[in-house]
């Protein structure tokens, strides 16, 4: 088979860029890798989510009651939109697990029948058939070391009960097992449990009740107004307020997950890309400026322009076909490794990687875009060419505008340089430009554990100071304070109080907690994120920036507040202050101003406690034996658990991130140094045959290169600073927000990476230069 002459020349240009072909198909390999990551991890979440809430009938309407009778569950089947419901008991527990010093927290649930919602998924043993016989998340008992046959001692509601584990289970109500008032899971101290409803029920005494309804919706159904009919229904029945899933804590988490992968999708790869086109448009500009009398040739021979303008399109389609291939691959196997860190991060029965073709095509969509917007300009260049024009040597530079850069007192190899970067300054911008940005994507993904680790000094260095977190079943009056202060070993002891609220802004409903606590508390205070502590106001509230954004409501303005426990009063609450803080997006007010409207007199949900350490462990025995006590949270070991959380999951995406960044430097960096060398390789050799020693001659082409290189690391630094600010606000959830808290040796990490980048290529160039071979580069035409 007789190839065409423009086939053949294609070939030929292909295998003497390949080089280039390599550093550029490394940048479009990490942007494709990246959209095919990011999107397939989101479908396949999507999916498996889907697939497993289906399979074992997780509900979509929760709503909890202080206690209603067996018969009430029949009415609420009749309410419209409901398709099926079932009613639960569920209860907060304290554990007692050998090998565990602390008081472990749990869930206690009466076991879902066998065709109902939110079914078990049995991972070992049996479920079970006697009245002290359990089963457990399967999280909880591998970081409790538990198994079927162990036993354990549960402290409900005041009552003593020994139970036995006869099997592990996953739940779709537990993809991201996480206790009350945290954000990150604590297996190891954090349980859920179900056991037969009969045992459970006694427990409690709640024969012939229950305090929990979960409904699933007919097709159609808006469950808005099923909440309404919930509500109304179970009022009076001392109803907490009926949620949708959407407000569910697991699948909450779970969502919050998937937005940021698409952040995640939306803001880097076209960086990426970008960068890729950038470097495409340099190659094919250089390639079309040296052959000129080719293109004149071919025009002169008949070839239109379209002809043409479709040959250095296709070259430039060859040079990224490599990168796609990379980035294909490389986007299944960081997705499947992702895939691994999720199944431990939320707890799925099956979650496989599947992008699927439209993943795929995005990916291969989104370079093809950036490969023809770099190319376009460089090719439209070669159609504007006349053959006239083409075959007649390019004019002399006009070197006229640099005069003063002459009359410096420089050498001539630095006059050189300078004059280099001068007389093309939209080059020069631009080849800024792109090392600037490689180094700012590797200073911004960096800097995203510096941000967590900004969150967590907040949080628990200035904020969360407490050792312990005493939280009750129910709540106390000030005599339940003084026991705890008596408790040996406790030096300090502060109450607070929290209450279920719905927060109504005009048509915004936000179900939220009202937080009491008290001016000049040391143990737990609000703080922004710049670390000021606020205290509450003597009256009004003071609310997050999330939580105002959601009642669209700010400064000055007022919500109304219905209380969902106790008396269930209507507040009218003023906002005394909005504020940008690390977690949580309830409402807090003075301790003292909630009781009095509550009108329930000085009571307390729980207290935070300062203890001796040498004294812990004797705490933590009275507090599992303490009645009344529903929770008991260590905040070291929330800590710990937040920092080795993040460190698993930022450490793998940083490490993901970095590593693309780190491509697109060494790429950037080697381009602009193999182009210098190609447009000055006459020039170079004209130096050689003058007299100049290799060095200076090789300082012409490196002095370039460490110009651009220094004047990229301001740039690169600030926009890596930026990037990584807008990231952090991006990526900040329901939950918490994310602090803009860049180390410094962060930066300095970006300029490293940026010199080693540049120290590599120069010893590549330095090789190059120093074999030129004189003879043909001054045959070379400029």
């Amino acid at each position: 088979m007789r190839l065409r002459p423009l086939t053949i020349k294609l070939l030929r240009d292909l295998w003497r860029l390949r080089a280039q072909a390599i550093a550029i198909a490394l940048v479009i390999a990490a942007g494709v890798g990246m959209v095919i990551m990011s999107f397939g991890m989101i479908r396949s979440l999507n999916a498996t989510r889907a697939a497993y809430y289906e399979r074992y009938r997780f509900a979509d309407v929760f709503a909890p009651v202080r206690r209603a009778p067996d018969t009430v569950v029949r009415q609420v089947r009749l309410i419209p939109g409901i398709a099926a419901a079932e009613d639960r008991i569920s209860a907060a527990a304290i554990l007692d697990v050998p090998g565990i010093v602390e008081p472990v927290s749990a869930r206690v649930h009466s076991l879902p029948s066998e065709r109902g919602l939110n079914t078990l998924v049995l991972r070992s043993g049996r479920f079970p058939e006697g009245a002290d016989e359990v089963v457990i998340n399967e999280a909880f008992a591998d970081a409790a070391r538990l198994a079927p046959g162990d036993g354990l001692s549960a402290l409900l509601y005041g009552k003593r009960i020994e139970l036995r584990i006869v099997g592990t289970v996953l739940s779709p109500e537990y993809v991201y097992a996480v206790a009350p008032g945290q954000i990150f899971p604590d297996n190891r101290r954090y349980g859920v449990i179900w056991m037969g409803r009969e045992p459970l029920s006694a427990a409690l005494n709640m024969r012939d009740g229950f305090n929990e309804v979960i409904a699933s919706l007919a097709p159609g159904a808006r469950s808005d107004d099923v909440i309404t009919d919930l509500d109304r229904l179970l009022q009076p029945y001392g109803a907490a307020g009926a949620y949708g899933r959407d407000l569910q804590i697991s699948d909450r988490f779970v969502s919050n997950e998937i937005d940021q992968l698409s952040t995640v999708a939306e803001v880097l790869p076209p960086v990426f890309l970008a960068v890729a086109a950038f470097l495409l448009n340099i190659v094919l500009t250089r390639l079309i400026d040296t052959e000129r009398e080719v293109i004149g040739l071919m025009k002169a021979f008949g070839y239109r322009n379209r002809t043409i303008m479709l040959h250095y399109g296709q070259l430039a389609l060859l040079l990224s076909l490599l990168g796609m291939a990379l980035g294909t691959g490389l986007g299944t196997w960081l997705g499947r490794g992702l895939a691994v860190m999720y199944q431990r991060y939320f707890v799925f029965p099956f979650l496989e990687f599947r992008a699927g073709f439209d993943s795929y095509l995005a990916g291969f969509g989104a370079t093809l875009l950036a490969v023809l917007a770099g190319a376009f300009l460089a090719v439209r260049r070669a159609a504007r060419l006349t053959p006239a024009e083409a075959m007649r040597p390019p004019l002399p530079t006009d070197y006229s505008g640099t005069a003063r850069l002459v009359s410096l007192a420089l050498d001539e190899p630095s006059r050189m340089v300078l004059r280099n970067l001068v007389r093309r300054p939209l080059r020069t911008g631009l080849t800024v430009l792109g090392l600037g940005a490689s180094m700012a994507l590797y200073i911004a993904s960096a800097s995203a554990r510096d941000n967590v680790d900004r969150m967590v000094e907040l949080t628990f260095g200035k904020a969360e100071r407490s050792d312990l977190i005493v939280t009750f079943a129910e709540p106390r009056d000030e005599r339940a304070l003084h026991e705890l202060q008596r408790l040996p070993g406790v030096i300090r002891a502060e109450p607070f109080r929290v209450t279920g609220a719905r927060l109504i802004s005009g048509q915004h409903v936000v179900r939220e907690a009202l937080s009491g606590s008290t001016a000049g508390s040391d143990l737990s205070r609000l703080v922004d994120l710049e670390g000021r502590v606020i205290d509450p106001p003597p009256a009004g509230a003071i609310i997050s920036s999330r939580l105002a954004r959601k009642l669209g409501v700010g400064q000055g303005d007022t919500v109304r507040a219905e209380v969902t426990e106790g008396l269930r009063p209507s507040l009218s609450l003023h906002i005394a202050r909005v504020v940008d803080s690390p977690l949580g997006s309830s409402a807090r007010v003075d301790n003292a101003a909630l009781n009095r409207l509550l009108t329930e007199g000085a009571t307390l949900s729980g207290a935070y406690l300062a203890i001796d350490p040498a004294q812990e462990e004797r705490i933590y025995q009275l507090l599992k034996e303490t009645p009344q006590v529903a929770g008991v949270t260590s905040q070291a070991a929330i800590r710990q658990g937040v920092e080795d959380t993040v460190a698993e999951q930022m450490g793998i995406v940083t490490l993901f991130n970095t590593g693309f960044a780190a491509l697109i430097v060494l790429g950037v960096v080697y381009n602009s140094a193999r182009i210098s060398l190609s447009e000055h390789a006459r020039d170079l050799a004209s130096m050689r045959v003058l007299g100049f020693r290799r060095g200076e001659v090789a300082f012409v082409l490196l002095g370039e290169l460490a110009l651009l290189v220094l004047l990229a690391i301001p740039l690169g630094i600030a926009l890596g600073i930026a990037l990584s600010r807008y990231l952090s606000q991006q990526f900040s959830a329901d939950f918490y927000t994310i602090p803009f808290g860049v180390n410094p040796a962060t930066p300095a990490e970006g300029v490293l990476v940026l010199l080693v980048g540049a120290a590599g290529t120069a010893l590549l160039i330095r090789n190059r230069v120093d074999r030129i071979d004189l003879i043909r580069a001054l045959k070379t035409r400029e």
